[in-house]
Order: structure tokens, then C-alpha cells, then sequence
């Protein structure tokens, strides 16, 4: 079941999707192998996302996370929120960072990876948030992209 934030919010949201830190999804295929045995995992992951340790992504100012966020999108604001998860269940947890639209600049959906695609939301007044969608969520990063150029 997909998760709503409009009662968290207390304001409909018009779309979601679950969200890794940058360079999560790469992380992971190392983790587990991938499909090289986890020979050149770490060396893509590397080039690809210098600083990922830590912060989300080198120059970021993305609110600090776990694996999983949710980043929702409503007619006034865009939020991003913490994902817990239980044995056979996730649920919003609390927020970690709300928006105003007017705030954020774009919201780039960039060309998906073997594991992930990158997600960026740009404010006016410089900063970003470096995420990345894991590939089951990229039919909802779509909507969210549509959803606030809309």
C-alpha cells in the first residue's frame, strides 16, 4: 500500500516516494554484490558520489536521514519525512523538513542507474537536496516531478 502524508500534514498531498540518501543504491549493490561480485561496485560508487560518507551528497543540504524518507508534494509545500519500518509494515514517522513551493526552485528527476535514480530539489536560495529514488518508486518520482511542475 502506498503511504499518504495528508493527515500527518494536515493538508492533502497531491504526490510521494520513498527516498534513499545519494548513493544508497550503489551502496547497497556493493554491499551485496551486485551483479560484479562486488569487484567494481566501489570504484563507480567512487567516482560517481565522492562523499558518501556521511552526508547525503558532497555539497548537499539535505536533512539527515536513515535509509528511508518520503519526500511529498502539496499544493503549498514539498516535505520530506522520516520512513520507520516495522516487520511487515513502513509508516511515516515525523517530519524533518517542510518547504514552502515558492522556496524551492526546480526539482530534477535525472536519467535513472541500474539501481536508483537521482532526485535533486533546488531552492532559490542555493541549497539542495541530493536524493535518489530506489528503481520500484520511479513511476511515483515521475508524479512528484509532475505534480510540482504542475
Amino acid at each position: 500500500m502506498a503511504l499518504d502524508a495528508s493527515e500527518m500534514l494536515g493538508v492533502p498531498q497531491q504526490a510521494g516516494v520513498k527516498v534513499n540518501p545519494r548513493g544508497m543504491g550503489m551502496r547497497a549493490a556493493t554491499l551485496y554484490g551486485g551483479y560484479s561480485g562486488g569487484a567494481i561496485g566501489p570504484a563507480i560508487n567512487a567516482r560517481r558520489h565522492p562523499n558518501t560518507s556521511g552526508r547525503s551528497a558532497a555539497g548537499s543540504d539535505t536533512p539527515t536521514f536513515g535509509r528511508l524518507a518520503y519526500l511529498a508534494v502539496t499544493a503549498d509545500e514539498v516535505v520530506l519525512i522520516e520512513v520507520k519500518s516495522r516487520i511487515f509494515t513502513t509508516y511515516l514517522a515525523n517530519v524533518l523538513a517542510r518547504v514552502p513551493r515558492a522556496e524551492v526552485r526546480d526539482l530534477v528527476l535525472d536519467k535513472g542507474g541500474l539501481y536508483s535514480m537521482p532526485l535533486t530539489v533546488n531552492f532559490t536560495g542555493g541549497e539542495r537536496w541530493a536524493l535518489e529514488v530506489p528503481k520500484p518508486y520511479m513511476r511515483d518520482a515521475r508524479r512528484v516531478a509532475e505534480a510540482f511542475a504542475a
